[in-house]
């Protein structure tokens, strides 16, 4: 075995261990400079602290009330009340340690629990398992990381299930989605740094359920030709980050004066032009 694996390594300890993340990696996507701000500055949104909430209602429910406290206080109209004030700082104080999150966003991840369990499909991987996965191994003389949704053997053979919340959970929509946000290379990380730690090549599956009502879930088994080019384009960026730790340069996305063009739809063709002289 090189390296190690561990279940149900809190967040905060996780973003304390060395090693390069995937997440940070795919900031070089955008430029090193975006790589080398989030390197130092971890990204936080409504959204991730959602997506927080929701993995540990679906995949560790018997922690939540460990992990989330519920901010649902009210104003006479009804209204969620300011984070301010001696109220606020007391229950800040009360549940310190504790990520908070309204009552809304309780009762959204509730929704995403259901709908995951009461799905056909995700049974057979959430039965037993084991939740946050941690992987730390070496890729050359790099130290890496990885936290894994879930941990399972279906069949004899290791599974990494990833759980993602989406707007769309259609093969079409879902496939641009994993395009534009990298999914692929994630996928390509994960299975690379199992294979590395245990020497078995697990199979990579990722729930998608849909954030908005009716929480509609798919579920997709990852094909190696994506694994294989997820793993092309994190190689690529690794090449990349090498060149810039070298060299101590971390340009941005455009460090020389350079044309502007819009996108091709934005000029009619010849044919665009006929058309609209044939409808008048």
């Amino acid at each position: 075995m090189t390296g190690q694996i561990r279940s149900r390594v809190p967040w905060d300890e996780y973003l304390s261990l060395p090693g390069l993340s995937i997440s940070r990696l795919k900031e070089l996507r955008r430029s090193p400079q975006h790589y080398l701000y989030r390197m130092q500055v971890p990204r936080e949104s409504a959204a991730l602290r959602l997506g927080r909430a929701a993995h540990c209602a679906v995949l560790e429910p018997e922690r939540f009330d460990e992990q989330f406290a519920v901010w649902g206080r009210r104003t006479d109209d009804g209204k969620l009340s300011p984070r301010r004030g001696r109220v606020w700082e007391a229950f800040e104080r009360e549940h310190a340690g504790r990520t908070i999150i309204t009552d809304a966003e309780a009762e959204l991840a509730e929704a995403i629990r259901h709908a995951v369990h009461t799905h056909p499909a995700t049974g057979r991987y959430l039965w037993t398992g084991d939740p946050e996965v941690t992987m730390q191994w070496e890729l050359g003389n790099r130290a890496c990381k990885g936290r894994v949704d879930w941990l399972t053997t279906v069949e004899d053979r290791p599974v990494l299930v990833g759980l993602k919340t989406t707007r769309d959970c259609r093969p079409f929509f879902f496939g641009a989605q994993a395009a534009k946000l990298g999914y692929h290379l994630q996928w390509a990380w994960y299975h690379d740094g199992y294979a590395t730690i245990q020497g078995v090549e697990p199979r990579l599956v990722e729930i998608v359920v849909e954030s908005d009502p009716p929480h509609a879930v798919a579920v997709y088994s990852i094909p190696r030709d994506i694994i294989d080019q997820g793993r092309d384009e994190y190689r690529n960026l690794l090449a990349q980050l090498d060149e810039c730790m070298a060299a101590q340069r971390f340009p941005g996305p455009c460090d020389v004066e350079q044309e502007l063009s819009l996108p091709t739809w934005v000029y009619r063709t010849d044919d665009d032009i006929a058309d609209l002289e044939l409808e008048t």
